[in-house]
């Protein structure tokens, strides 16, 4: 984790490192989370906002209001 500004921190996640790492518990991993996601027992957190409102999601973004992806849709 790298802090770049006071109380604001960005972290990494590399997908291809992680499935290169264990390629067969990675196509086990994600068959599951699928699985997972077809039956309703997860769902994906996002929010989405349009374009014009690209100031009210940078807002929220800073605020750490929202849960999951924020996405502006065009």
């Amino acid at each position: 984790m790298t802090t770049l500004f006071p109380l604001k921190t960005v972290s990494g996640f590399s997908l291809l490192a992680w499935r290169a790492a264990d390629p067969e518990q990675a196509r086990a991993d994600i068959a599951g989370l699928t699985g997972l996601l077809e039956t309703g027992q997860l769902h994906i957190a996002a929010t989405a906002l349009p374009l014009a409102e690209a100031v009210q999601a940078l807002r929220l973004l800073e605020d750490r209001t929202v849960i999951g992806r924020l996405i502006l849709l065009p």
